[in-house]
């Protein structure tokens, strides 16, 4: 078979802890990866995914590779990182238990990501004792709040009597045919490096999907940001030599006079260094789902996934006012806010297209910890400014004198108060119009000549300038 000319498709696998994805994939798999089914030694010890596996089948004119990860709420942030290599998600759910808070984070995950369609799995049907049209039914109205909606395609199975996968393998078939996926293949090369190891009489092995570009033997390729480069000796394509390879492939390379023991996962193979930025303060448009309920609060924690890695950092709300970056807090009632955040250790970035996601890993895995998703906007190498307000309270000292209202505490002295001449007001005041006596008391404007009492407090909101500093 000339695995090269059949079109590749990376299908994400997602769901809750004990759904049975793995099972799944192992059920519907051909070729086995040496990244595989639970390949890590503690999957097989503690008998849940605990890592990414890679499994390809042939169906039809494509090659369907399925990426597994863990389901477990403590790994999220593995599943989190497979993200950006997947073209379309399967959804899988114990019928038995029904959409769990993780089903609402891989649902949260995938849509903030930007992949479109999803094929919904509801596994384990030979313990299900009820009516399978009725749970259908229920499924439906569980996705018709999100961007999905109800009409999703659903197929039951048995992972364990392996059954019901000739109409999930025909399902997965119609919805592939339906994707408009663009393969970017000119330009830079770009590989995600998921896995690396070493093999006797062969040496370094990288494996991991290209993005962009093309890869050919003998290419000359760096990895970042360990630099350490060499040359393609061997390029295979699930187990079969090929001699080159595309965007949308996921190839296990063998590389020339690298360094393995530098490489690890969250790496880039490219041939164009300049293609990347090194960075810890990263200024970006924040696209956070409705779901989310807590603020997110100026100089929040959270966890940020770049690629197939995740560093802790802080967010930063603003609002910008006159150019100016003004402090503020968001919420889910604010869809979209732009922010600065800064990362505890710098990371690698694309510079051409580079798309995050923001959680609040800290958070109970009982609630929905994904904020959403978000795009570069700037890469800064030194906190940029910030403005806040300062909010001074006055109190009327006189409202009915002959020269005009009297204020005081606005101001400790009558330096001050000069410094604030023309300052303006929250309304129903004005401005502050002209200074009074010697002691830092003002004359203040208002909006009508209503009558002003004593308790009346006028309020002076003065922007400040400020730097961020590292938490």
């Amino acid at each position: 078979m000339e695995i090269e000319k059949k079109i590749p498709i990376h299908l994400g696998l997602f769901g809750h802890i004990d759904c049975g994805k793995t099972a799944i994939a192992a059920v519907l798999s051909e070729f086995i990866s040496t990244a595989g089914i639970d390949a890590h030694p503690q999957s097989k010890e503690r008998g849940i995914t605990i890592d990414l596996g890679f499994t390809s089948f042939i169906l039809d004119n494509y090659l369907v590779t399925l990426v597994d990860g863990p389901g477990h709420a403590d790994l999220i942030k593995i599943s989190a990182s497979s993200i950006e290599i997947i073209d379309c998600a399967l959804l899988v759910i114990d019928i038995n238990k029904g959409p769990q808070v993780q089903t609402g984070e891989h649902l949260i995950m995938i849509e903030a990501l930007n992949i479109k369609k999803i094929i919904v799995i509801l596994n384990k049907i030979d313990l299900f004792k009820r009516p399978l049209d009725e749970e259908i039914k229920k499924i439906k109205k569980f996705f018709e709040s999100t961007s999905f909606g109800a009409n999703i395609p659903i197929y039951t199975v048995s992972a364990k009597n392996k059954e019901g996968f000739e109409k999930l393998k025909n399902g997965i078939l119609k919805t592939i045919e339906t994707l408009d996926i663009k393969r970017d293949l000119e330009g830079d090369l770009v590989i995600p490096i998921d896995h690396h190891f070493s093999i006797k009489g062969m040496g370094a092995v990288i494996t991991g999907t290209i993005l962009k570009g093309k890869l050919t033997l003998n290419q000359f390729l760096e990895l970042l940001p360990v630099n350490t480069s060499g040359r393609v000796k061997n390029i295979q394509v699930f187990h079969q030599n090929v001699e080159s390879a595309k965007a949308g492939d996921r190839v296990g390379i063998n590389v020339k006079n690298i360094d393995i023991n530098k490489v690890y996962r969250g790496c880039y193979a490219t041939n164009n260094k300049n293609a990347f930025e090194y960075c810890d303060i990263i200024e970006v448009k924040v696209n956070n789902n409705n779901l989310f309920k807590p603020e997110t609060r100026f100089g929040t924690q959270v966890h940020v996934t770049i690629g197939m890695v995740t560093v802790v950092g802080n967010i930063y709300p603003y609002y910008e006012l006159e150019g100016k970056r003004v402090k503020t807090t968001a919420s889910s009632n604010n869809k979209g806010f732009k922010a600065i955040l800064w990362l505890k250790e710098r990371v690698l970035i694309r510079k051409e297209k580079a798309i995050m996601l923001i959680s609040r890993l800290d958070l109970p895995p009982t609630t929905l910890r994904i904020i959403g998703s978000a795009e570069i906007i700037k890469i800064h190498t030194e906190p940029p400014l910030f403005y806040k307000y300062k909010i001074k309270k006055g109190r009327i000292q006189n409202p009915n004198h002959p020269q005009g209202i009297v204020c005081e505490g606005l101001a400790k002295s009558v330096v001050g108060a000069k410094k604030i001449i023309g300052k303006k007001l929250e309304a129903p005041f004005t401005k502050i119009l002209s200074t009074f006596g010697t002691k830092g008391a003002v004359i203040v404007g208002i909006e009508s000549k209503e009558i002003i009492l004593k308790k009346s407090e006028p309020v002076l909101k003065e922007l400040r300038s400020f730097h961020l500093k590292k938490i």
